[in-house]
């Protein structure tokens, strides 16, 4: 039988990866720096709180979650018009 308490690593990991993935989406730039200063800016936390998403070490709330997925997923519906509002 699969032991499914040991999927929580993988899970967690994964979920991390996902929502680093998002934020370069959402917010892209060259480096992570620059990314960390524009989604500190946006999202109402420091850059480092970003750099810690970006580089796997911490959980974002549901709140953040959300908040940049719609960014995304505007920028995403943008594209598909040649990128212009």
């Amino acid at each position: 039988m699969k032991n499914l308490a040991s999927n929580s690593v993988d899970h967690e990991t994964a979920s991390r990866r996902w929502f680093a993935a998002l934020l370069w989406r959402a917010f892209p730039s060259s480096s992570e720096h620059e990314i960390s200063h524009k989604a500190a800016r946006v999202l109402d936390v420091s850059p480092r709180q970003v750099q810690n998403w970006l580089r796997c070490n911490n959980d974002a709330s549901l709140r953040y979650v959300t908040a940049v997925a719609l960014i995304a997923g505007v920028e995403f519906g943008l594209s598909s018009f040649g990128g212009r509002p």
